[in-house]
């Protein structure tokens, strides 16, 4: 399912969901109005708006569990929120800079897969965030908006505020959490920060526990799953080239790509790097070796670089090229056409065209240019050979995560993995948007407050103060809005 799919099923699910809603309350239907009243629910144009008061009571309760660590728990969070919002607006234009170089150069050039990643970058399911992903999407950012609120009602009952009622409204899919309090302008400045600065506060320690749990996962998960001993494959496409008979299985442990050593996830990555930008090695062979098994057919071009000595028909057997060495020149046959398993097996070491065989002869495989032919070593099974783009080697699906025992699936740390991942990224993001001085976030009223604190001193009238605050907040918002029209602009060219 794409993105231009969802769109359609979520605004037919609205269209329907407002034409009965306008129906039964057009006709006072009675059970569907005593529905809304005691779910609190409610509909509105392409948003579902669910408000309560059923919590407020566990939230007072909340408040009071150690009100002493509590105070001095939100006292410190308003002062890393302060010390956050000038960081996240040189992040927001640094990350605006970057998309706009990155909009900039790619219309007039080719797109480099080099490129520096943007640092802060809306994500839309579909588009730059996978589609299988979108569960994990939808629930981390309700988590994320929910934990923030949250902090807000947690601080408001330390400052003796009243909370009148949560609530939660999906806007399409996405869905924001609200608290309704009372006013806030009545509370000394410090508490007004403790209170307002709770949210963001709330959604930095959030962050930092998803990535503590993400760092410890796999001591956590040590009883129950092996990590650093390979990856393990998960899936295989049809276009990876290793798939089908004599390929990678599911469940297979790869503990070894080419010369390079597989451990986790990490160095997976870091060996598909490695054999995309490595030179060909080729293999030593003893003269015995080659005599006893060259497969030699007449030689011909198979294009204008590729030379083929073997059956066409063969799967098995590869055309190999002899590199005469230097100090010791044999005269031996150019091309042999050899076993590539046995080639393999029976090599002593790799070789180069500076790094020549002892007692043995360096044979090249005459394979393509881009192509490469690349052992897979797997744990318990015997090597497998692939031979093509190392670029399909992509796409294997794999997880450093392998079960000690069949009934545990490897699908388990990865969705643990997965929402961490998400956690961070959501809970990070509304931090550093939402403690920018902008127009309807919280950033807006911590910097009316602390301006007006810093200069009261300096700057006599409230309404300069006030004026001062208010171009703050023009400011932030003009570069949020830069930065999302920057996004999305970015966004809208990936589609096209």
């Amino acid at each position: 399912m794409d993105i231009f799919t969802l769109i359609v099923i979520v605004v037919v699910f609205y269209v329907a969901l407002l034409f009965l809603d306008f129906t039964f309350k057009s006709c006072s239907h009675y059970p569907y109005l005593m529905l809304l009243q005691k779910t609190g629910l409610s509909v509105g144009p392409f948003q579902l708006r669910w408000y309560t008061t059923s919590l407020n009571r566990l939230i007072l309760k909340m408040s009071f569990w150690h009100p002493k660590f509590q105070t001095n728990w939100f006292t410190f969070g308003s002062w890393i929120t302060i010390c956050l919002i000038i960081p996240s607006i040189c992040l927001v234009i640094v990350s605006s800079a970057q998309l706009c170089k990155k909009i900039f150069t790619e219309s007039t050039s080719e797109p480099s897969n080099n490129h520096q990643d943007t640092f802060l970058e809306p994500i839309v399911p579909g588009i730059n965030l996978p589609m299988a992903d979108l569960g994990y999407y939808v629930f981390a950012l309700m988590f994320s908006t929910v934990f923030h609120e949250l902090g807000h009602a947690l601080a408001a009952i330390r400052e003796d505020m009243h909370v009148e009622g949560i609530g939660l409204i999906f806007i399409l899919i996405l869905p924001v959490a609200y608290v309704h309090l009372d006013d806030i302008t009545s509370l000394p400045s410090s508490k007004q920060l403790r209170v307002m600065s709770a949210g963001v506060w709330h959604n930095i320690v959030q962050a930092l526990m998803a990535y503590l749990v993400l760092w410890l996962l796999p001591y956590m998960l040590f009883p129950f799953f092996l990590v650093g001993h390979g990856v393990m494959t998960t899936q295989i496409n049809q276009r990876s080239g290793v798939n089908g008979q004599g390929g990678l299985v599911t469940g297979d442990i790869i503990t070894k790509l080419g010369n390079c050593d597989v451990h986790n996830f990490d160095s997976w990555i870091g060996c598909l790097n490695h054999i995309k930008t490595s030179v060909d090695s080729g293999f030593c062979l003893s003269p015995e070796f080659v005599q006893h098994h060259d497969e030699t057919k007449p030689v011909h071009y198979v294009d204008e670089y590729i030379i083929n000595c073997c059956d066409p028909n063969s799967k098995t057997n590869l055309c190999f090229e002899y590199i005469e060495s230097l100090s010791n020149p044999q005269e031996l046959p150019n091309h042999s056409c050899l076993n590539v398993r046995k080639v393999i097996e029976r090599s002593t070491s790799l070789c180069d065209a500076d790094n020549q065989c002892s007692s043995a002869h360096c044979y090249y495989p005459a394979i393509r240019k881009n192509h490469k032919l690349v052992v897979i070593k797997r744990l318990e099974k015997n090597e497998v050979l692939f031979l093509g783009q190392p670029t399909e080697l992509q796409y294997i699906s794999v997880t450093q995560y392998v079960p000690k025992t069949d009934y545990l699936s490897s699908s388990i740390p990865e969705s643990i993995e997965k929402f961490c991942k998400y956690l961070i990224m959501f809970a990070g993001g509304l931090a550093v948007i939402n403690v920018i001085p902008c127009f309807y976030f919280d950033g807006e009223k911590i910097s009316r407050v602390l301006v007006n604190t810093m200069l009261k001193e300096h700057v006599e009238h409230l309404s300069v103060r006030l004026a001062i605050s208010i171009c703050l907040t023009i400011f932030g918002s003009l570069i949020l809005f830069i930065y999302m029209i920057l996004g999305f602009w970015s966004l809208i060219k990936i589609i096209n």
